[in-house]
């Protein structure tokens, strides 16, 4: 036994998995272990699976069964780690996989309204034009501005999410209190006497508008799961409280030594709810049960919110508890999204199934607008032509101004990479001949990385 995991089941292995299928008596049920042959201890428990119509549309989110777990065993290294769990009624019946599906949602089908709530809480491009010199300056002389960052901390994460973007990293790859504030210094220094030396005609203009030189004026600090585990956290938190940096968390969970009041430093805190039985901090597997910080309940200084992704894990009631719970606690909102790792069609088919079933438990009206504080945010991968309509020469120019820098690969070689955004980790599409291009879930920087840290 394995904390209570029974021997007696099924085992594949492909190039980046290892996959185990048997039943937990801990838990009294069939689980599906999904764990990335990285050599660390990552992995994913899959419990419930998404089965289809034949038009894409999901009907069931029913338990993974021994004759189901074969059915993905089968055509894991066909559909690959995310596809694997949305099921065709038809294939499953007939124990193969039938012809390739195009898939006919779009995303106007999904019953949505872009709110203002959405655009103040999600990143968007609106709120660009309060920082309209460096564009300026990147279009007249071809230099970009880092006026945002995000920082991953480390890697360490105790929660076992089935939609974790970063499931093959395989180390803590943590990174020094002395190299967090090297890399603040020279976004937020460092930079701005740069352009106050060099460029000295769009920095005055930024700074008539702004009242600062163009330089770091937003930050996120992530990683992992829960960056406030990475042991400088709270002094580091304290540093950058001496700068006028507006400050984001991100976080599966709050470590309870941590003092409450270094939350005052952050203008916003985004929490993110993970399934029940993949977080081992919420008690009887309840997210509104685990400890929040006082400071941050009702705090009208602070903007905290709850992130939620929807799949084969969510019913009637995790929805209906988490609207509660954001009233309960003084929350703004929460943002309910779909599982980025799926492909388009995919993820426009548990769209459209999540607007239905917020639409029948009366959380959003018949337009998708939202009746409380919980809205979800219509997010989905873009197609190759739509790309080349909105990007010059296939370029995308976020980072122009935004730096992500992730901490992957910083403990075997001594450095890691930053990349324009988190989301390079899940791009996935429908590669035909019922084949799906699978997501990386890493941060790859042959891939995608620009600069060393």
């Amino acid at each position: 036994m394995d904390g209570g995991f029974d021997q007696d089941g099924m085992e594949k292995e492909t190039v980046r998995y290892e996959l185990r299928y048997a039943f937990n008596s801990r838990t009294d049920q069939h689980e599906l272990r999904l764990r990335s042959r990285g050599g660390g201890k990552n992995f994913s428990i899959h419990t419930h699976f998404n089965l289809l119509s034949e038009k894409g549309e999901i009907i069931d989110n029913p338990p993974i069964t021994p004759d189901v777990a074969t059915f993905i065993f089968e055509n894991f290294e066909t559909r690959g780690d995310t596809a694997s769990f949305e099921i065709y009624r038809e294939d499953l019946a007939s124990g193969k996989l039938g012809d390739s599906r195009d898939g006919n949602l779009r995303p106007e089908d999904v019953r949505h309204n872009l709110t203002t709530t959405e655009h103040s809480y999600t990143a968007t491009g609106a709120k660009l034009t309060f920082h309209a010199p460096i564009f300026d300056k990147y279009r007249e002389t071809g230099y970009g501005s880092i006026i945002r960052a995000t920082m991953t901390l480390h890697q360490v994460c105790s929660s076992k999410c089935q939609y974790c973007s970063t499931i093959l990293r395989n180390r803590a790859d943590a990174i020094t209190l002395d190299e967090a504030k090297q890399f603040v210094t020279a976004l937020y220094d460092y930079q701005a006497a740069f352009n106050r030396d060099k460029f000295a005609k769009y920095n005055d203009d930024y700074k008539k508008r702004t009242g600062t030189d163009i330089r770091l004026r937003g930050l996120i600090l992530s990683g992992g799961g829960q960056p406030n585990l990475w042991p400088h956290f709270s002094e580091f938190v304290r540093w950058l409280a001496e700068r006028d940096i507006d400050l984001g968390l991100i976080t599966n969970g709050f470590p309870k030594d941590i003092p409450e009041d270094i939350y005052n430093n952050f203008k916003w805190i985004r929490i993110s709810i993970t399934p029940g039985d993949a977080s081992p901090h919420y008690p009887g597997g309840r997210f509104d049960d685990q400890y929040i910080p006082g400071t941050i309940k009702h705090n009208d200084e602070i903007t905290v919110g709850y992130s939620y992704v929807f799949g084969p894990w969510t019913d009637d009631e995790i929805l209906q508890r988490i609207d509660r719970s954001v009233e309960a606690d003084g929350f703004r909102y929460c943002r309910m999204l779909t599982d980025c790792n799926l492909t388009r069609q995919g993820q426009l088919a548990a769209h459209h199934e999540l607007a239905e079933k917020l639409h029948r438990i009366g959380l959003i009206d018949g337009q998708g607008e939202p009746l409380g504080r919980l809205f979800h945010q219509l997010k989905y991968h873009g197609e190759r032509q739509e790309a080349a309509e909105l990007w010059d020469e296939g370029q995308c120019y976020l980072q122009i101004y935004n730096a992500f820098w992730d901490t992957t690969g910083h403990e075997e070689n001594g450095f890691s990479h930053c990349y324009p955004c988190d989301s390079v980790t899940v791009l996935a599409e429908e590669a035909g001949d019922r084949q799906i291009s699978v997501s990386e879930r890493r941060f790859n920087p042959d891939k995608w990385g620009t600069v060393k840290n």
